[in-house]
C-alpha cells in the first residue's frame, strides 16, 4: 500500500503546476452546479492535496490529473453535506411541529429544556429568592386580556378572534394556548383554529364547538369580505 499523502508545503514545481491547472476547481463546482463562492473553500485543499499525490505518485498518471482532482473534490464534497447533516438545524419557536396539527414548539418547551441553552462565556452573578420588581411581572397581551374578560362573562359560551389571515391566526392561537398551560386552564375552555380565525369555547358551555358550522361560517365570510393583510384583527364573544 502507497503512503498517504499529507498536506505539506508545496514546492516551488508543484505550485506552478497547482497554478497552471487551476481552472479545474471552477470547472468541476459548475459541472456539479455548485457555487463557486460558497464551496472554493470545501474543495481548495484537497485539489492542493491531488496535486501532491499527481508528483508523489507516478502510478497515477495513468489517468489525466483533471480525473484524480475531480475524485479529490468529489470527496471533499461528500463529507462536508454529510458534516451538514448532523449539524442541528435552528428553527423558530412559532414553527409548527411536523406531524402536531397547529402545536408550535413554544408550547411543548419545559424547563428542563433551559439546560441546554448556550449561554457563552461570560461573567454575571446570578441569584435565587430574591425579591421580584413589581413591573417586571409577565406581561399580558392584548389576546390574554380579552380572553380573561370573556371568562368572567358568565352569559357568553364561545369567542372569535377574527386576524387578518392564516399566519396570524397560527400566531394568536399560539399565544392563547401559551397562556391557557401558564394559567393552568386547559380544563376551563377549548381553543382550536379554523382558518384564519380563532376559537375559544368553554368547558361548561354544555356543547362541543360546531366546527363544520363555524367552518362554512367562515368560508362565506372569507368569500364575501376579503380584508388588507394589515388591518387590525378583531374579536367577537358570542352568547
Amino acid at each position: 500500500m502507497h503512503e498517504r499523502t499529507r498536506y505539506t508545503p508545496l514546492t516551488v514545481e508543484e505550485q506552478q503546476f497547482a497554478e497552471e491547472n487551476y481552472q479545474i476547481i471552477f470547472l468541476y463546482l459548475r459541472s456539479r452546479k455548485l457555487d463557486p463562492e460558497e464551496w472554493y473553500d470545501v474543495v481548495v485543499l484537497q485539489y492542493l492535496l491531488a496535486v501532491k499525490k499527481w508528483f508523489q505518485r507516478p502510478e497515477l498518471h495513468r489517468w489525466a490529473f483533471s480525473t484524480i482532482a475531480k475524485q479529490t473534490m468529489r470527496s471533499a464534497i461528500g463529507n462536508h453535506l454529510k458534516k451538514e447533516a448532523k449539524r442541528i438545524q435552528t428553527v423558530s419557536l412559532y414553527e409548527t411541529v411536523p406531524g402536531c396539527g397547529d402545536v408550535t414548539y413554544l408550547e411543548v418547551v419545559t424547563n428542563s429544556h433551559l439546560e441546554y441553552i448556550n449561554y457563552g462565556e461570560c461573567e454575571m452573578n446570578i441569584s435565587y429568592n430574591v425579591k421580584v420588581p413589581e413591573s417586571a411581572g409577565r406581561k399580558k397581551s392584548d389576546e390574554a386580556k380579552a380572553l380573561d374578560s370573556f371568562l368572567e362573562m358568565k352569559d357568553m359560551r364561545n369567542m372569535r378572534f377574527e386576524c387578518a389571515d392564516t399566519d396570524e391566526g397560527k400566531k394568536v392561537c399560539t399565544r392563547l394556548r401559551s397562556y391557557q398551560k401558564y394559567k393552568g386552564h386547559q380544563k376551563l375552555y377549548k381553543i382550536f383554529r379554523l382558518g384564519q380565525d380563532v376559537y375559544v369555547v368553554k368547558e361548561d358551555a354544555g356543547e362541543e364547538p360546531d366546527k363544520v358550522g363555524v367552518a362554512k361560517e367562515s368560508k362565506a365570510k372569507t368569500s364575501n369580505t376579503r380584508k388588507s393583510s394589515k388591518r387590525t384583527g378583531s374579536i367577537k364573544a358570542v352568547s
